[in-house]
């Protein structure tokens, strides 16, 4: 019984992630197409700061209550235990998303006008500041329905707010269409913080709804002791997430600013924002979500396999990992680059997206593996490193945007996405080898697929065009069946590896407490 609960839940993280990537990326292209390359930079420089408020908002708190819940249920505790931690929760974090509501309403101005420099993202970023209450509560719900293994009460409350805001966001542009960027993303912003409440109005019903447990223990804990035991957990896990956050905004924000410093508009600049970071960059990690519940499940093997000190295991899970993470993203970077302007010119109607693919295209492979390599260190409790490199990568970023882009424009901004990338890799790459004493294959991780996926995609695409077939969609199914048919015969990957990564969904983990996995650290 344990076992098939186990897999339902795979199915249902599994299932969810791609529903929800492949919605949010539909959302995405509909918007571009809706406001364009300016209104989508503008976009994207409102959600940054929206993202570092939700940070504030939700302070750790889902996180901490998934790891203590889970704990407590682990020790048989009782229902009204578990209960008092999640009323602590609530208390938590109605104190961080207050603060954060008001400070993003009274500050708008100030947000809008000197660090963003357009006072269009002012009524925005007010509307936003109405939703932090309600994604605190559902931050906590959402804790407790993961640390209960509820798996399927969260991606519910999830695809709620999703549907939910793409419908009222699709309903306001449409009928009152209108070229004001300001209108616009205030649409963007109501649907949000609507789909937000609904949100948290039905993860709400899910939880009173639920049957009732029998208490089997009572409570050993005061609910002082109770919420100082949330706050010790949750204010380390916000730091860390504060800081990453906050960098990461700085540095949206820095892009427009050194854009102008070069000599360009205001419209030209979040135009070339938008395009990058709102566009390309979203596009092409849109097929990592294909690896993203297998990395979320493979990581806790790691893990057991470390603290059992088995190393010859971690070594075997992390190089089968990152072999299918490389097999994968060449792919998709010989996709790109092979049909850059064609996917420009469908999805987004605009030939500039297209030339950004194909340049940006090769840095696929470093961030596709910059994920699995930042979870595995994770796994092998090596978390410390890993936010140590983020933040090298994020201070790094920053100056060099305030170096490169008033000098070179475009090109710096280009520069500076290569020059980050590759050196947050190869940081935590290098931490990798050291700690597991991994052999790199580059023959069949790297030489291999690139060869395969040439040989695919260049005689694919000769051979469609030849006989006037120019559907995407086929073109990319037929090169990946000749991709992976390629990859066999020469040996890259075998029925072996198709069958433990099929059974990589199916893993049974061994009982062991949060502690001692570090599974918290990973989330």
């Amino acid at each position: 019984m344990r076992r098939r609960n186990l897999i339902i839940n795979t199915f249902l993280l599994t299932f969810s992630t791609m529903s929800l990537g492949i919605l949010g990326m539909v959302f995405r292209i509909y918007l571009s197409n809706q406001i364009g390359s300016e209104g989508m930079g503008l976009y994207q420089l409102i959600m940054s700061i929206n993202v570092f408020a939700w940070t504030i908002a939700i302070s750790g708190i889902r996180l901490t209550l998934t790891r203590l819940i889970a704990e407590e249920i682990g020790k048989k505790s009782s229902k009204d235990k578990i209960r008092h931690l999640l009323k602590c929760g609530f208390i938590y974090t109605l104190f961080f998303s207050c603060i954060s509501a008001l400070g993003l309403y009274y500050g708008s101005h100030f947000i809008s006008t000197v660090l963003i420099g357009d006072i269009r993202a002012q009524t925005p970023l007010q509307i936003l500041s109405f939703s932090m209450p309600f994604i605190g509560i559902s931050a906590c719900f959402n804790g407790y329905f993961y640390g209960c293994r509820k798996v399927i009460k969260s991606i519910f409350a999830d695809f709620i707010e999703n549907i939910t805001m793409i419908v009222i966001v699709a309903f306001f542009i449409t009928s009152f269409s209108t070229s004001n960027l300001e209108y616009t993303c205030s649409y963007i912003t109501l649907g949000m913080t609507l789909g937000s409440i609904v949100a948290c109005f039905c993860a709400y019903l899910m939880y009173i709804f639920e049957k009732k447990n029998k208490i089997e223990r009572s409570i050993e804990k005061s609910n002082k002791t109770i919420f100082k035991e949330v706050v010790s957990v949750a204010l380390p896990i916000a730091g860390s997430a504060y800081i990453q956050t906050l960098l990461r905004s700085i540095e949206d924000i820095l892009i427009p600013k050194a854009l102008k410093s070069h000599g360009s508009s205001t419209a030209t600049s979040l135009s070339i924002f938008g395009v990058i970071k709102g566009m390309a960059l979203p596009l092409l990690n849109f097929p990592s979500i294909f690896l993203a519940s297998f990395s979320t499940l493979i990581i806790p093997e790691i893990a057991q396999y470390n603290v059992l000190n088995r190393k010859k295991s971690v070594n075997f899970v992390i190089s089968k990992v990152i072999k299918f993470t490389l097999i994968i993203a060449f792919f998709a970077t010989g996709f790109f680059m092979n049909y850059s302007s064609e996917l420009g010119q469908i999805l987004y109607k605009n030939d500039e997206v297209g030339i950004m693919l194909k340049i940006l295209a090769p840095l696929i492979p470093f961030m596709y593996l910059d994920r699995i390599v930042d979870g595995s260190l994770n796994a092998l409790d090596q978390q410390v490193y890993t936010l140590r490199y983020n933040l090298i990568d994020m201070t790094v970023r920053i100056i060099i945007i305030n170096l490169l882009i008033p000098i070179f424009g475009i090109d710096g901004f280009i520069m500076v996405l290569f020059i980050s990338t590759t050196l947050n890799f190869s940081l935590s790459a290098n931490r990798l080898l050291k700690v597991t004493k991994l052999d790199f294959s580059i023959v069949n991780w790297v030489f291999k697929p690139t060869i395969s996926i040439f040989i695919s995609t260049f005689v694919i695409k000769k051979f469609f065009y030849y006989i006037n077939i120019s559907n995407l969609v086929l073109h990319g199914v037929v090169i990946f069946i000749i991709y992976v048919f390629l990859l066999f015969i020469s040996k890259c990957i075998s029925t072996k590896d198709i069958t433990w990564f099929i059974d990589a969904f199916k893993k049974d983990p061994e009982k062991s407490s949060w502690s001692e996995l570090n599974l918290y650290k990973q989330i």
